[in-house]
């Protein structure tokens, strides 16, 4: 399944969710999309955006955060790009550059961005100084 997240209006990048890894989790996102919410920078956690969605889901994909910047760097040679979603919190993540937190904390790895890598990176930066935008989640084709 393929989403655009948009910021105050502007496309930003389209993510790819994995509905053979995440299935319920796909299931509520399609019910539930499109959909507004406020974009939040990860202050203490590293280059990540996040928003909050009101979607219970269950762990799937679960991994420790640290596991998956690991497995990006091991992969692509960055973690920029990866998608997740922290169900205690509600909170849509997207990673927009590479420097992550190393914490044992479980979340589901959901996804990864597509296209946008370089706009999410300029969203992520504005983001840092100017948090409050909107954002929006919308299923595309």
């Amino acid at each position: 399944m393929k989403l655009q997240m948009s910021v105050a209006g502007e496309a930003v990048c389209v993510i790819e969710v994995w509905e053979d890894k995440v299935p319920n989790l796909a299931k509520e996102l399609c019910a539930k999309l499109p959909m507004t919410s406020i974009l939040q920078h990860g202050k203490l956690i590293g280059d990540m955006v996040f928003f909050t969605m009101p979607i219970v889901a269950p762990w799937e994909n679960k991994f420790k955060t640290e596991e998956v910047g690991r497995m990006r760097r091991e992969k692509y040679g960055v973690c920029t790009g990866s998608v997740c979603f922290y169900s205690p919190r509600q909170q849509f993540c997207v990673v927009y550059g590479d420097d992550t937190a190393e914490e044992p904390l479980p979340i589901s790895y959901i996804g990864e961005v597509i296209e946008g890598s370089l706009q999410l990176r300029v969203t992520g930066l504005e983001t840092w100084f100017d948090q409050g935008r909107t954002v929006e989640l919308a299923v595309i084709e």
